[in-house]
Formats: structure tokens, sequence, C-alpha cells
């Protein structure tokens, strides 16, 4: 399904909305049939948007809906819930030079849970914006958000990159993932005991 209607830009409900508006003022003002038609075009179209849009989750709306997953089973420490919705090897950055390939078994065995239940963490993720998401092709789609940290009256917020490919069942899992600091997105910060 192609994006533009799995995931319509709100500029494309802005224009059926007004091309339903100004076909229904002319519709209701004429009040006959050769005007009608083009009000009740307007209406299937956008009634054919808003059915694909709620039924077919594209590849940004997939993501987004796998890291609020993961952001709630971090948040649960629960380990088996968060690699569910990973690939079966995740490339995590590490520091500024160094990447780890993470099998979900070593994701699930990582201290970063012990960490989590030890410091009663809470976790959140969020300022999903379709203006952050690279399309890189077909098969990968890369997107940035916000994850927060809370422990002890201290939060800190974190930028993250997190790249999705295409698993051969044809959902998106995550791959790779990039942690900076929130200020300065060049750099990289280290996520404690993970992997």
């Amino acid at each position: 399904m192609p994006s533009i209607l799995s995931d319509p830009p709100p500029v494309l409900y802005l224009i059926l909305a007004v091309a339903l508006a100004v076909t229904g003022a002319i519709a209701a003002k004429r009040q006959d049939r050769k005007s009608a038609i083009p009000f009740g075009i307007a209406v299937l179209l956008l009634l054919l948007v808003f059915l694909i849009d709620r039924l077919y989750d594209s590849p940004r709306e997939e993501a987004v809906r796998r890291l609020t997953e993961m952001g709630a089973a971090a948040n649960a420490k629960n380990p088996d819930a968060f690699i569910k919705q990973v690939a079966d090897k995740v490339s995590v950055q590490t520091d500024a030079s160094q990447t780890k390939v993470a099998t979900r078994d070593e994701l699930k065995k990582s201290g970063f849970w012990e960490l989590l239940r030890q410091f009663r963490v809470t976790v959140s993720v969020s300022g999903f914006s379709r203006d952050d998401v690279k399309v890189i092709d077909d098969n990968t789609i890369e997107l940035g958000f916000i994850a927060k940290a809370e422990a002890d009256g201290k939060t800190i917020p974190v930028y993250m990159r997190a790249t999705f490919g295409k698993q051969p069942d044809g959902s998106f899992k995550l791959t790779a993932l990039k942690a900076f600091e929130f200020i300065d997105r060049t750099k990289v910060f280290s996520i404690p005991s993970f992997p």
C-alpha cells in the first residue's frame, strides 16, 4: 500500500475536506443531481483515504508502534516483551567509535534490566515527528525520538535514532539503535549496561 494512502499527511485530509466543503456548498445551493455527483465523489474519496489509513500501517506507523511497545516493556522491566519488537540481531552504538551487534538473547540477559529494577527507573518514549523520519529504501526506515529515564527525582532525556528493517514475515523490527545526548545530538550517549 502506498504511504500516501496508508500514512497520509494531514495536508491530504485538509485538501479532501476543502473539496468536500466546496462541492457540498455547490450541491446545497443548486440542489440538482449534476452538482451532487462531485459531492458524492468527494465523500467517497475522503472515506476511502480514512479507511485505508486506519486499516493499513505504514512502515513509519509500525515503527512508532513498536518503539512505544518497547518503551512500555522497558518501563515494566519486561525483557520478553521488549525483544518481541527486535530483529534476530540488532546493532547498538555503544560509544562514538564502537558498535556492538547483539542477539535477542543477549538483549534479554543484559544487565540493563537489573539496573532498571534496582533503581526503579521509569522509562518513557515520545517525540515521534514525521519530520524526523528517513526512508532509506522500501525495506528500511530510520526515525528519531526522545527517550526519558527517571529515577530518584532525576530525569535523563536522550535523543535516539532507531532503524527498522523489513523481516521475512513482512513486519518491520528494530535492527539498529543509536543514542545521543539530548542537547548535542552529535555526541553519542552510552546507555549503561545496554546491551
